[in-house]
C-alpha cells in the first residue's frame, strides 16, 4: 500500500477507469426488490424481516436502505452513487491485499481484472446488489484489520459482511490460511494456540449467524431454492470459473467479440498507467505460498454457492473472484509497460462483448451455463416497469384507495406485481394499494375492495373486462378454465353481489363448488339458478337438439335446446359433452368449461376428452393440456395414431422448448 501512496495517480485513473465502463448501470431505475425494501423501511420493518429471498441480511437491506432513504427520497441515484463508493472502497481494498505480496504491476493488473469482470456491471446496475458489494468490502476490510493485527475489529467487519450476504461466512479459513503461510517474518510464527486465541471472535461470530439463521427457520421460514447434493457443489464450482472467466453467457460470446461496442473511454484512462511501470520489478514474495492462498479462497468461497447453484448469477462470485484477481496479480507480477496496454485493451473488449449479451436463463437448473441475472435482464426487467408505470397512470391516474390490481398475463421477471405491489404503491404513493397476478385473484387478496383487471400483449396495457356488465363472471370463468377453483368462487360472489346476471353465476358457481368438494353448496347454486330432476323434459330437449343438428343443421336451436336439457338433469353428461362441442368455435372459453364438465362426470369419455386436449392446446393452456392428455392416455394408449392430438403435443414440446414466453396465454 506504501507504494501506491507515493504514487497515487495510478490509482485515480483506475477509479476514473471504473467509474466509466459503469456509468450506463448507474444510471438505471429501481428494480422490484429495491422497492420492496425500500417500502420496508418507511413502514418500519423490524430486523426479523427476513426480505427477498428469505434470507436474514439486515446489514445490506434494512440497515442500508434505512440510511440512505432519507437522502434519496425514493430516487435511484443516491442508492447506485453509495453502491459506487462501496465498489471503490472494495477494490482500494484489494488493491492492499496485493500490495502485500505483489509489486505495483501485479497490484495493478489484478485490480483492473476484478473491477472490469462483466458482473460487476450487474451488481452496479441492481441497487439491492449492495449486499454482494458490501460482503466483499467487509470481508476484505476485515482481513486488511487481521494483517494488521487488529483482531476484534477484524471481527467486527466480519459480522457486518456475514449479516450483509452469507456467502461471507468462509473467511475465518482465508484469516487462518494468511496468519500460517503469508504472515510478514518479522512477526514470527504464531503457535497454534495463539492462532485460535486471534480467530475466536470471528468463530463466535460465525456461531451467532448460524444461531440467527435457524431461529429464523424455526419460525416456518423453509430453505426452498437450496440443494445440498454433490452435484450442486460441483456445479457451483464450475459457474465460479465461468464467471471468473466472464461467461456469464457463453452463447454467442464469438460473435460479440466481433462487435463488442465498447467504450475507448476507460482504455484512453488506463493506457498512461503503463509510464508507473517502466522498470524491472521483483518477483512477488512467496509466490507459492500466494498461489495455495489464491486457491483456497476459491475453495471456500466457492463451497457456499453450492447449494443456491440451481438459481446461479455471476454477481454471486463477486466475493469469491478475489481468488481471481490473486491469481491474475501473481501472473502479472513483472508486468511491463506493453504488457499493461495489451491487458487493458483485453480486458475492455472482453468486458464490451460480455456485457453485450442479451440472454436470460429461463429455468432453475444447476447446469444452466446462463447466469439467471444478467445487466441485459436487470435492464430488460426496468424498462419494462417504466412502460408499465407511464402506461397505467395514463389508464388510471387516480384509482380509489384500497384498490387491487390483477395484471395478466406479465412476464414472471417483471416485478410489477412482485409481492403484493410495492412498486405500484411508489407509483401512486398510496400505501393502500396491491397489485397481484390475474391467477391470484380470490377473498385473500381481493375480498371485498374495489378491483382493476389488466391485460399485457407484449406492448401496451390494456383494461380487462371494463365495460363489461358480466364482469366478475367473465373474471370467474377465466379462473375456472385455469384451475384456480378458489378464485372462480370468490368472484362469482363478487358477481351476485354486484348484481350482475345471476344464472350464469349460479350454474358456474354450483360446479366450482361440487370441484371443491363442497357438494350441499353446489346443489344450493343450482336450486337457485333453476335445475330441476326431470328425465321427460331431458329426453324431449335432447331429441330436439339431435334433430336440429342432424335434420335442420340449426345449432343455434340445438344450443338452447341442450341448455334446456342441462337444466332438466344436471348431472348428466352427455348434454354437456355435446354442448361443450358446439360452443369450441363461437366460444371457446365456455365450450372448454362443458367439456370439463362432461369428464368430470364420465372420466372414460375420451371423444369428450380429446376435444378437450385439442382445445387447450389451441387456448395455449399448457398445463391443462398436458394433464388431460395424460388422462386421455390412460383411456386410449393408442392416442399418438390420432394426428391432430400427436401434432398438438409436438407444438406443446416446441413451445415449452423456447421458453416460458413462447406459451404464454
Amino acid at each position: 500500500m506504501t507504494r501506491l501512496l507515493r504514487s497515487a495517480w495510478p490509482a485515480l485513473l483506475v477509479a476514473a477507469a471504473v467509474a466509466s465502463w459503469y456509468s450506463a448501470p448507474l444510471s438505471a431505475g429501481l428494480l422490484g426488490d429495491d422497492f420492496r425494501l425500500l417500502e420496508e423501511v418507511r413502514r418500519g420493518a423490524r430486523f426479523e424481516s427476513l426480505g427477498p429471498g428469505g434470507f436474514f441480511r439486515p446489514v445490506s437491506r434494512q440497515v442500508y436502505f434505512a440510511l440512505l432513504a432519507p437522502i434519496a427520497g425514493g430516487h435511484p441515484w443516491a442508492f447506485h452513487l453509495a453502491n459506487l463508493v462501496v465498489f471503490l472502497a472494495a477494490l482500494a481494498l484489494l488493491a492492499d491485499l496485493l500490495a502485500a505480496c505483489l509489486p505495483l504491476p501485479g497490484v495493478l493488473a489484478g485490480t483492473i481484472y476484478f473491477a472490469s469482470l462483466p458482473f460487476q456491471r450487474a451488481n452496479l446496475t441492481w441497487v439491492s446488489g449492495s449486499q454482494d458489494l458490501l460482503a466483499l468490502a467487509f470481508s476484505l476490510g476485515s482481513l486488511a484489520l487481521f494483517r494488521r493485527r487488529r483482531d476484534g475489529w477484524a471481527a467486527l467487519a466480519y459480522l457486518l459482511a456475514v449479516f450483509s450476504k452469507e456467502s461471507a461466512l468462509p473467511l475465518p479459513l482465508a484469516l487462518a490460511a494468511w496468519a500460517c503461510w503469508l504472515a510478514p517474518p518479522s512477526e514470527g510464527n504464531e503457535t497454534q494456540r495463539a492462532l485460535r486465541l486471534r480467530l475466536l471472535p470471528c468463530a463466535a461470530v460465525a456461531a451467532a449467524w448460524l444461531a440467527t439463521t435457524l431461529w429464523f427457520r424455526s419460525r416456518g421460514m423453509s430453505w426452498a431454492g437450496l440443494s445440498f447434493h454433490p452435484g450442486d457443489f460441483a456445479a457451483g464450482y464450475a459457474h465460479g470459473i465461468q464467471s471468473l472467466l466472464g461467461l456469464d453467457d457463453p452463447s454467442g460470446l464469438l460473435g460479440r467479440l466481433a462487435h463488442p461496442g465498447a467504450p475507448p473511454t476507460a482504455l484512453v484512462l488506463l493506457a498512461p498507467v503503463a509510464l508507473a511501470l517502466r522498470g524491472v520489478w521483483p518477483s512477488p514474495r512467496r509466490a507459492h505460498a500466494l498461489l495455495g492462498f489464491a486457491v483456497l479462497w476459491m475453495a471456500g468461497f466457492g463451497f457456499v454457492i453450492g447449494p443456491p447453484a440451481a438459481g446461479w448469477s455471476g454477481f454471486d462470485y463477486t466475493t469469491f473472484a478475489v481468488g481471481g484477481a490473486l491469481l491474475v496479480g501473481l501472473a502479472s507480477a513483472r508486468l511491463g509497460p506493453t504488457g499493461w496496454l495489451m491487458l487493458v485493451a483485453g480486458l475492455t473488449w472482453w468486458q464490451g462483448a460480455a456485457g453485450a449479451s442479451l440472454n436470460v436463463a429461463n429455468d432453475r437448473d444447476r447446469w444452466t451455463w446462463t447466469s439467471r441475472l444478467t445487466p441485459y435482464s436487470l435492464r430488460r426487467a426496468a424498462a419494462l416497469g417504466d412502460t408499465l408505470g407511464r402506461q397505467l397512470l395514463a389508464l388510471d391516474p387516480r384509482p380509489e384507495p384500497k384498490t387491487r390490481m390483477f395484471f395478466s398475463p406479465l412476464p414472471s421477471w417483471a416485478g410489477f406485481q412482485a409481492v403484493n405491489g410495492p412498486w405500484l404503491r411508489a407509483l401512486y404513493r398510496d400505501p393502500s394499494l396491491e397489485a397481484h397476478p390475474y391467477t391470484q385473484f380470490s377473498e385473500s387478496t381481493a375480498a371485498d375492495h374495489p378491483c382493476r383487471f389488466y391485460s399485457w400483449d407484449g406492448r401496451s396495457l390494456a383494461p380487462l373486462y371494463l365495460d363489461a356488465r358480466d364482469r366478475f363472471f367473465q373474471v370467474g370463468s377465466d379462473l375456472l378454465a385455469l384451475g384456480r377453483l378458489e378464485g372462480a368462487r370468490h368472484a362469482f360472489r363478487r358477481g351476485l353481489a354486484a348484481g350482475e346476471n345471476p344464472l350464469d353465476h349460479f350454474y358456474w358457481l354450483g360446479w366450482t363448488e361440487l370441484w371443491l368438494l363442497r357438494r350441499d353448496a353446489a346443489e344450493q347454486a343450482w336450486t337457485a339458478f333453476g335445475a330441476r330432476d326431470d328425465s321427460v323434459e331431458w329426453m324431449w330437449q335432447m331429441r330436439r337438439a339431435r334433430q336440429a343438428l342432424n335434420d335442420d343443421r340449426d345449432t343455434l336451436t340445438a344450443r338452447r335446446a341442450l341448455a334446456a336439457a342441462i337444466r332438466s338433469g344436471i348431472g348428466h353428461p352427455e348434454a354437456h359433452a355435446v354442448l361443450g362441442h358446439l360452443l369450441l368455435t363461437s366460444r371457446p372459453k365456455y365450450g372448454l368449461l362443458e367439456l370439463e364438465v362432461a369428464i368430470s362426470l364420465k372420466p372414460d369419455d375420451w371423444l369428450a376428452r380429446r376435444e378437450l386436449v385439442l382445445g387447450l392446446f389451441d387456448a395455449r393452456l399448457e398445463e391443462q393440456a398436458r394433464s388431460q392428455l395424460a388422462g386421455l392416455a390412460r383411456i386410449w394408449p393408442e392416442w399418438r395414431s390420432d394426428t391432430s392430438l400427436a401434432r398438438a403435443a409436438r407444438e406443446s414440446e416446441r413451445r415449452s422448448d423456447r421458453g416460458p414466453e413462447a406459451s404464454r396465454r
